[in-house]
């Protein structure tokens, strides 16, 4: 995944510094003033296992979805990704199960996509409802499709 906003380049630093990931990030440079320009791209490579681990541990806390809204199966965000390799985007998804795998993607930058807060739509009902639009799969995420892994 290569990134471009600064905020971006900084935190994929923080995250190769504590071994989460492998990146390539351009260097800071002298502009000559005796003051350095900060990076401006990087390239994430991959997520490593210490990254895949603290991921599922975040997953069991904080990343939960809560029992009321949890469906009888649970469903993996690759396994997601795959289901929808073929579809037509831009793709409207409401269901908060699949909101929640839509989420992990985009962090995983494997999809490009917009997720409103909660509250911001209401369904029929009244109710809130959570929505999110898959723009498209990132040339990243068709990379992890065609490796076909977990």
């Amino acid at each position: 995944m290569h990134v471009t906003d600064a905020h971006d380049v900084r935190r994929v630093s923080v995250l190769k510094a504590t071994g989460l990931i492998e990146a390539a990030i351009d260097p800071a440079f002298d502009t000559g003033h005796g003051s350095y320009r900060l990076a401006q791209a990087a390239l994430v490579v991959c997520i490593t296992e210490e990254g895949h681990a603290e991921i599922e541990k975040l997953r069991g806390q904080s990343g939960a979805i809560p029992a009321s809204r949890k469906k009888k199966t649970s469903l993996e965000p690759l396994d997601y990704l795959r289901a929808i390799e073929r579809s037509a985007f831009p793709l409207r998804v409401e269901d908060p199960q699949e909101i929640s795998c839509v989420g992990l993607l985009k962090q995983a930058g494997f999809v490009d996509a917009a997720i409103s807060p909660e509250l911001a739509w209401r369904d029929a009902d009244g109710a809130p409802q959570e929505l999110a639009v898959i723009r498209r799969i990132t040339p990243f995420g068709r990379a992890q499709l065609a490796r076909g892994t977990r």
